[in-house]
């Protein structure tokens, strides 16, 4: 399509949806307070992402193989998380080789903990960003979601809908050539995760690392496409990061007003640092939400069941529970049959 013919077309496309609805506002009308609730009756969801790209070379406890990962979920979850994050870090064209590395992971937490909420990573590979890029396409990057759910070892999956820049600013403030990729999904990731979900009932962590991405989120819960079992994880970073808002409390404000009205679960992380040192953890709390932690976001920091103690320390001065086990898939409503509560 020839550059004016698409202008004409983004502005036919606007001016039908100016004519169709109020662009500006919340996400909805008869809205909810987020300050409305009891903080006894409304349970926090405590995440650890316990790798991330994070090595032993950056952490000497950073998990690596499948029994190293299996050790920490099982610990992180006999300490009372509520979900385990991890990433296998063997990226690899074929999605089913890349689930077995993950169901090797995941089967011994399943039998130690059976109504344990797991979730991998996509099926990436930085490099492939980085040097050509391009990412795997979505039958290979999301593709490896479909064969752990068969296999019952994960009950969520990663759903990841936009672009961001993955990188620190060098000396100049820009973005550097080596050690940057870009993160992204193409709508043919969406449509596989949404098959995934709707087909075999898992649930859904969505992550928002720019307002661009609230409003997907936005779209599909208005669109009533939003899966069960979903929730919402608000990325941050400090100045020194490309993409992402700062961690502070406008940032987040903006986004809660961006759902205001709609039924969502919601956490916030901090990429490359730890949540608790900024504003957003406590307020998160005091809003209703729930914050992240583990060597993947705070990667430098200490091991993940510290991060895990530390965590619980603060919602228990905030005076909310934690949910885990049953309840957490109950209170998450995941409808996966595998690990789904009997009534």
């Amino acid at each position: 399509m020839k550059r004016r013919d698409f202008a004409k077309a983004v502005a036919a496309a606007g001016a039908t949806l100016a004519a169709s609805q109020a662009i500006a506002g919340p996400a909805t009308t008869g809205l909810r307070s987020n300050f409305a609730f009891k903080k006894e009756d409304t349970p926090v969801i405590l995440e650890v992402a316990i790798n991330g790209s994070a090595t032993k070379k950056v952490n000497p406890t950073a998990p690596e193989t499948p029994a190293e990962i299996a050790e920490q979920a099982i610990q992180c979850l006999d300490a009372g998380a509520t979900i385990v994050h991890a990433h296998s870090n063997q990226p690899m064209e074929d999605p089913d080789a890349a689930a077995q590395v993950y169901i090797d992971a995941f089967s011994p937490v399943r039998e130690k903990h059976p109504d344990a909420i797991l979730y991998p990573t996509a099926n990436f590979d930085p490099k492939v960003y980085h040097q050509e890029r391009r990412p795997w396409k979505p039958e290979i990057q999301s593709g490896h979601y479909r064969k752990l759910a068969e296999a019952g070892a994960a009950n969520m999956l990663l759903f990841d809908t936009g672009v961001v820049p993955i990188a620190v600013f060098d000396e100049q403030g820009k973005i550097p050539e080596k050690n940057f990729w870009w993160y992204g999904f193409w709508p043919g990731d969406a449509q596989i995760y949404l098959d995934v979900c709707n087909d075999l009932g898992t649930g859904a962590s969505i992550s928002v690392f720019e307002p661009g991405w609230m409003k997907n989120v936005v779209a599909l819960a208005r669109a009533g496409t939003l899966p069960r079992g979903s929730k919402v994880i608000m990325y941050f970073a400090d100045y020194d990061w490309a993409g992402m808002p700062p961690p502070i409390p406008e940032a987040l404000q903006l986004y809660l007003h961006m759902i205001e009205g709609l039924d969502l679960k919601w956490s916030v992380g901090m990429v490359g640092g730890d949540i608790m040192d900024t504003p957003l953890a406590r307020m998160a709390l005091e809003r209703g939400g729930s914050f992240r932690v583990g060597l993947e976001d705070n990667w430098t920091g200490p091991s993940n069941l510290e991060q895990l103690e530390r965590a619980k320390e603060l919602i228990n001065k905030v005076g909310r529970p934690i949910v885990t086990g049953a309840e957490a898939i109950k209170y998450l409503d995941i409808p996966f049959p595998a690990t789904r509560p009997s009534a």
